[in-house]
């Protein structure tokens, strides 16, 4: 019995719900038959039956694994003490310890496609047939056939972390108080979280200067936390207390290694960071694993690099403006002080380190509230000057309104040189309060400012009244009659979504989706949602939502999701989708080069006929790769 292929993977998830992750519910006959091939496995004479009688006491669902597992091994004649299968980097399917990878392949190759300036994911699930101590992962140059080298050091290898989460997981942003393990973070020393199955809890390990160790509690009912908070206890509050960008907290540089535990599935996340000077072609290599310094196997590693750049994301109606991704932040210098224990000389270098990462992860708007005064930490961290979120309306008399506009008027040509920015008022307000502040709105139009609005209620008053309008509502194709209309009323002006949901989701296919070619396709301009959290570890800390964490935060910055990664890949499925555009719209009517004309009208036909809603997001990829390769031969 083999695990799916990839292409049978890709093909069998092109029906999926981007909600719905997959959790395999296997029929009782087929359990049944599975324990039945345990039962005869633990009678043979070979060399995978001492691992089926040592799990004989474990659940029925590891026993099922056991005989799936060693049926992968036997049909790829694997005799080594693990077995890997290559697994998509942006599954909806959750790896957890006890859940066979249905979407895997067993002993494949890592595949990586990746253009050139771009990072690109790969990932694999391994099963161990015995119990292996720390095991070292040592990760190769690449090599190409012409001699070429992608080296090591471009190639980051991090174990995915299955911790506590909320009960609804994976699935939604509202808070649900039981907990369950979720994968979700990446990190580099799986040992920095501690997760504890008996008490059903997470740790943080804190490691002080004279290399003492201590764990924080980082899931503390919230009753508790109460209790601690009315003994005056504050220090050991949650939000209070665990102060995470503190040097006592911090993820390893480099991979670590990882505990391989005999019959349990352990998810790794391989990404290539492609950059500009890379040469073209076919890359190989491996990661080898060592127990004690002793070899116990490779896992192949292969990487295309193709012969060109990804462009900027651009709009799908309009390919001369840019395609934006704009977040509520809780994000700056105050924020990091207040997680790092007030270290003020430490602060601006956590603050670009994360800003850096941003940028890395397709996230060039400055989100930090100090980016209208810093300029010099927006050019650190790599982010872009064109678009940054200044400040908001003041709601008083006309005539103290009059003068606020004037003087943020003079003050934003002093220092932008210009005055097109959009300003907020309010969260989600009514049609009342939307009608009661037109003057005010009018007041500082009339200064040149535009008025960004979330109300719902704006398109119904009036849709030319917001000159940036991203209301609650679902980034994909049922949105696409609102964007058009929008469009056609506004078509300066931009539409867009949030809270659809908000951020704190971890999976990274939904993530994908949601920021990237679902909102593009339906013809919004820019992403726009709620909210960038640093703190949250605790997912059960009461209320109505769930942590809001697109990422997490270490002494070093930024502490890396799925959830984070899917947002990467989003937004280079739309810088994928606007070079297709690019490249065929200059071939269309060419009567000296009908090929050519004929190759764009296919290219853009695809883009047009894509159900972003449903569509695999890996198999689009791929075809657009196809096209693009396809439309720079007809364009040299």
């Amino acid at each position: 019995m083999k695990a799916k292929s990839f292409l049978t993977a890709l093909l069998a998830g092109a029906a999926l719900f981007p909600l719905t992750a997959q959790v395999e519910v296997a029929p009782p006959e087929q359990r049944a038959e599975w324990l039945k091939a345990y039962q005869l496995l633990t009678r043979e004479n070979s060399i995978w039956s001492n691992h089926a009688n040592r799990m004989e006491n474990g659940t029925e669902k590891q026993k099922t694994n056991v005989t799936r597992v060693v049926a992968d091994a036997k049909a790829g004649k694997i005799t080594g003490s693990y077995i890997h299968y290559s697994v998509p980097a942006m599954s909806e399917v959750q790896y957890l310890p006890d859940a066979y990878p249905t979407d895997g392949t067993a002993g494949a190759p890592l595949r990586i496609y990746s253009a050139l300036n771009e990072y690109e994911p790969a990932s694999f699930v391994i099963y161990a047939f015995k119990q292996h101590g720390k095991v070292a992962f040592e990760v190769s140059d690449l090599k190409s056939k012409e001699g070429n080298v992608f080296p090591k050091s471009r190639l980051d290898l991090k174990t995915v972390k299955v911790w506590y989460q909320a009960g609804n997981a994976w699935y939604s942003y509202f808070q649900d108080n039981e907990y369950k393990l979720c994968p979700e973070l990446l990190l580099h020393d799986e040992d920095l979280i501690k997760v504890d199955t008996k008490k059903v809890s997470n740790y943080a390990r804190l490691t002080e200067k004279d290399g003492t160790v201590h764990y924080h509690w980082l899931t503390p009912p919230p009753v508790i936390d109460t209790l601690l908070e009315h003994m005056g206890q504050t220090s050991y509050r949650l939000d209070g207390s665990f102060r995470s960008m503190k040097p006592n907290f911090c993820d390893s540089k480099t991979f670590a290694g990882a505990t391989l535990n005999e019959g349990e599935f352990k998810q790794f996340f391989l990404t290539a960071h492609v950059t500009e000077d890379c040469k073209p072609g076919v890359y190989s290599g491996a990661i080898t694993l060592k127990d004690g310094g002793k070899v116990i196997g490779k896992i192949p590693v292969q990487l295309r690099i193709l012969p060109f750049k990804l462009p900027e994301p651009m709009q799908y109606k309009n390919m001369d403006k840019p395609f934006r991704t704009e977040m509520a932040e809780y994000n700056g210098i105050e924020f990091i002080r207040q997680l790092n224990g007030n270290d003020y000389d430490l602060t601006e270098a956590q603050l670009v380190s994360m800003l850096k990462n941003f940028a890395a992860h397709n996230y060039v708007i400055p989100g930090f509230r100090n980016a209208y005064y810093r300029f010099d930490l927006i050019d650190k961290g790599g982010l872009k000057r064109d678009f940054i979120v200044t400040t908001s309306m003041k709601l008083t008399n006309l005539a103290e309104m009059r003068f606020d506009a004037k003087r943020q008027k003079e003050e934003h040509i002093r220092k932008f040189g210009r005055n097109n920015f959009k300003l907020a008022w309010g969260d989600e307000y009514g049609g009342a309060t939307l009608r009661g502040i037109l003057p005010m709105i009018q007041i500082y139009r009339e200064e040149g400012f535009g008025f960004w609005s979330n109300s719902r209620h704006t398109y119904a008053l009036a849709g030319w009244l917001a000159d940036c309008f991203t209301p609650p509502t679902w980034p994909d194709f049922r949105s696409h009659n609102l964007a058009d209309k929008f469009s056609f009323i506004s078509p300066d002006n931009d539409f867009g979504w949030y809270a659809c949901q908000h951020v704190g989701v971890e999976n990274p296919a939904f993530n994908r989706r949601q920021n990237g070619l679902a909102p593009w396709r339906a013809g919004m301009t820019c992403n726009s949602n709620y909210a960038f959290h640093n703190a949250g570890f605790n997912d059960t800390r009461g209320g109505t939502f769930r942590s809001m964490n697109f990422y997490y935060t270490h002494f070093d910055g930024v502490l890396d999701t799925l959830q984070w990664e899917g947002h990467r890949e989003g937004i280079d499925d739309v810088r994928y989708a606007t070079l297709v555009q690019q490249l065929a719209r200059p071939l269309l009517g060419n009567a000296a080069n009908v090929p050519g004309d004929f190759a764009a009208r296919q290219a853009l036909k695809f883009l047009a006929d894509m159900d972003t809603d449903a569509f695999d997001l890996s198999m689009a990829r791929l075809e657009m790769i196809r096209h693009i390769l396809n439309l720079l031969k007809h364009s040299k």
